[in-house]
């Protein structure tokens, strides 16, 4: 399979978390503010995988070059404070140490918002950003991050409403299959952005 191949499947496979969050909303719409104009689950390090860092790397390269020096110098800057040097990989490091760095770097926009606080690369947004605002319940093993956003269901338990689980694990191992060649492989959204020759 070609990089432009499996890159297309992957985002194949974004479209079916994307349908997922669509139908949560259309069931329990009135209990989330998740929409346009809101980015309150933009802001602070987010850890993605290979498949994700060639997504956002791709998107990258799409932008206006005058787009591509802001966001690259967001992404220089919050590295910087971050500590990390080339290839910025998070493989084997403990997930209290990535929590560290996280913590470093504080509630800072993830630089491809833009100054609106719109996504500049919305359609290639990576999972993570995707799966954000909802907790994530596996449809057969149960939950799997028990954490939403704060502005939504104030007024409910979403872990206990039906029609929020999704079948992440088959979902995952479907990412799985797809190849990539990304490096790093593992690592926060502005190292990958850093990792892309500018």
């Amino acid at each position: 399979m070609t990089p432009h191949r499996a890159l297309d499947a992957y985002r194949k496979l974004l479209s079916e978390v994307d349908a997922w969050f669509r139908s949560v909303q259309a069931r329990h719409g009135r209990h989330m503010k998740c929409g346009s104009g809101c980015s309150d689950c933009c802001h602070g390090a987010f850890d993605i995988g290979p498949h994700d860092v060639e997504l956002v790397r791709a998107a990258y390269r799409g932008l206006p070059a005058s787009e591509r020096a802001v966001v690259r110098e967001l992404a220089r800057k919050q590295v910087e404070v971050l500590g990390l040097k080339p290839p910025y990989e998070l493989d084997g490091m403990p997930e209290t140490a990535i929590d560290a760095l996280t913590e470093r770097l504080g509630p800072v926009p993830c630089p491809l918002l833009d100054p609106g606080g719109k996504c500049r690369i919305y359609l290639d947004r990576p999972s993570t950003c995707r799966f954000m605002g909802l907790p994530l319940v596996d449809a057969e093993e149960g939950v799997v991050h028990g954490e939403w956003c704060e502005k939504n269901f104030e007024a409910a338990y979403p872990l206990e409403l039906p029609g929020v689980p999704f079948g992440y694990h088959s979902w995952e191992e479907d990412v799985s299959a797809v190849p990539n060649s990304s490096t790093p492989r593992y690592t926060f959204i502005a190292c990958a952005i850093l990792a892309e020759p500018p």
